[in-house]
């Protein structure tokens, strides 16, 4: 969790840095791509140099993103604290208590669906008594990722600019994670290949992954290097 402002304004300055990095390498990935694909090798050989290219562009990526997902779960971490905090400080006994037994008889997903309105009309203490309610459901782990994201989202806007910062930090490594996936996935690389000769190379497995799959933190580089790349083992970021 960051400790003060000024270490999440210099997160998000190191975030940017690092996600611009992560930008030239998939860029440069991107147009060598292209170069291989203008000549139109033999499949053999095409699909050594996308492998190649694969295999440049996660050594040069690899620690940089491990330092972005580092980044975005001290992010996490923080506006969680923050909203146990701000639940804290908004409480108000007579609402929780009037509102929390009405609120029993709401399913579980009416609870979610009735803290997205709450939510918009701005009501602070009922919020509280949707929260309570949720976490005490038997049933709520459905629900539970999408409810926190929500509730999450919602205290940092309260946070001014502390708070985008905040949001920022782990969005981008959301957003930087799509862009590995799109261009490096054994999935695209086994797409391209298939197209260009007619038959499917590399794992099925692979290409049966799915993108959402592929973009969870720390699932890519499992799923990259366990195809076979050339530097060895496929092994945890460090």
């Amino acid at each position: 969790m960051f400790k003060d402002a000024d270490e999440v304004e210099q997160a998000e300055r190191d975030q940017d840095a690092d996600c611009a990095r992560i930008d030239a390498a998939i860029d440069a990935a991107q147009k060598a791509i292209a170069a291989i694909e203008a000549r139109q090798p033999y499949p053999d050989e095409r699909r050594e140099q996308l492998s190649a290219i694969r295999d440049r562009t996660i050594l040069a990526i690899r620690n940089v993103r491990h330092n972005i997902m580092k980044r975005a779960n001290k992010a996490q971490q923080t506006e969680r604290w923050m909203v146990q905090k701000w639940l804290r400080e908004v409480n108000d006994d007579r609402i929780l208590s009037e509102f929390t037994a009405d609120l029993q008889k709401v399913p579980t997903q009416g609870l979610f669906d009735y803290l997205g309105y709450l939510i918009r009309v701005d009501d602070l203490g009922r919020i509280q008594s949707v929260n309570a309610v949720f976490a005490a459901r038997a049933d709520n782990q459905r629900y539970a990722a999408a409810f926190e994201k929500t509730l999450g989202q919602f205290t940092l806007s309260k946070c001014g600019i502390l708070g985008a910062r905040i949001a920022k930090i782990y969005q981008s490594a959301d957003s930087i994670d799509a862009k590995i996936v799109q261009v490096l996935s054994a999935h695209c690389i086994v797409k391209r290949l298939s197209q260009c000769d007619g038959r499917s190379h590399g794992s099925v497995r692979h290409q049966r992954t799915s993108t959402e799959a592929l973009r969870a933190r720390g699932a890519w580089q499992f799923s990259l290097l366990a195809s076979g790349l050339s530097f060895g083992k496929p092994k945890e970021l460090t």
